[in-house]
């Protein structure tokens, strides 16, 4: 069959979440044998991956208004921007990434149907046993987006790990770290504490997976995700993963050291109107010390479970079930 794809052209860009997905998505597709091309105006379906302000179908756009028209789209908050309803009004379904933003949108309003295609995981993050030799590391990615969580990662760790040199933490950032540390009422610079080491940059997907493979632990307390690649690749590698767990569609891989949360107004309502999940300090800190102090423990529950993570969240069967009512109706 053939699924025309489609997104706004940043998206093609496989340094992000979108152009990751993206890509798996048509490989996917293609490897079940179907014909994907871009933006084909033509083929009788096209699912159009981004956020919805930027939806225009092909087939609407070069006379063939009876395309079969998919909308798929991530969030992070309870409320759907003004911008998008348009779009999630113009399509024959509306698909997304987690059952969490399912629920989301159908209690917003959103006219159904909304169906889940969760993300899948790329075989390179595979897993790995980890031993503590002289240092234990943790590492946290998401920088610099707030809600991801870097400045409650290094209070926590602060409050912890102070002046501890036998511990460290890692903040890998996209881009800038903005990550902020206060103490008694000041600021203090992140690069002039000896055992936070920070790294900016876009670096390639063989480098960020090293990062991964040379760290003990992960800590990723994120106010929401639409679906959270980033732990989920480290759930991949066998690594023990503290993380927010109330948005997380892999919740049943981060026990024990899921990190609970209160549902409070955004406090970025411009970006994300609504509520979202603000993590617990407390708890945050409990999960990184029970990680610390019960490490073999858990490397081996994260590692042992890793398998099963992958066969979870394979792409190709992930692709299968979501496009399997489409392929019958068309077919």
């Amino acid at each position: 069959m053939r699924i025309s794809y489609n997104t706004d052209l940043g998206n093609l860009n496989t340094n992000v979440g979108y152009g990751v997905a993206g890509y798996n998505i048509i490989t996917s597709l293609q490897s079940l044998g179907h014909e994907v091309p871009f933006a084909d105006s033509t083929a009788p379906v096209e699912i159009f991956f981004c956020q919805p302000e930027y939806w225009w179908f092909s087939g609407e756009e070069n006379g063939n208004p009876d395309q079969y028209k998919i909308g798929y789209v991530p969030w992070e908050s309870t409320e759907i921007p003004e911008m998008w309803w348009p779009g999630l009004k113009a399509v024959d379904e509306v698909w997304t990434t987690s059952q969490w933003c399912k629920e989301a949108f159908e209690a917003a309003g959103v006219p159904g149907p909304v169906k889940v295609f969760e993300h899948g995981l790329d075989p390179i993050w595979k897993p790995v046993r980890r031993n503590v030799i002289d240092k234990f590391k943790f590492l946290h990615i998401g920088e610099p987006a707030p809600r991801k969580g870097g400045s409650l990662t290094v209070r926590a760790f602060m409050e912890l790990f102070e002046g501890n040199d036998q511990v460290e933490l890692t903040l890998k950032a996209h881009s800038a770290c903005w990550a902020r540390y206060e103490k008694n009422g000041r600021n203090v610079p992140l690069n002039s504490i000896k055992n936070i080491n920070i790294i900016e940059g876009n670096e390639p997907e063989e480098q960020l997976l090293a990062y991964y493979m040379g760290h003990h632990a992960f800590v990723y307390p994120s106010w929401g995700e639409g679906f959270g690649f980033i732990p989920l690749q480290a759930l991949g590698t066998g690594m023990p993963t503290i993380c927010t767990e109330a948005w997380a569609p892999y919740k049943q891989f981060l026990s024990p050291l899921g990190v609970d949360s209160t549902v409070v107004d955004s406090p970025w309502n411009d970006m994300h109107p609504g509520k979202m999940h603000e993590p617990s300090l407390e708890d945050l800190k409990e999960k990184m010390w029970l990680a610390y102090t019960d490490y073999k423990k858990l490397q081996d529950k994260f590692y042992n479970q890793a398998e099963l993570v992958h066969k979870h969240y394979n792409w190709d069967r992930l692709t299968e079930e979501a496009f399997e009512p489409i392929v019958k109706k068309f077919s």
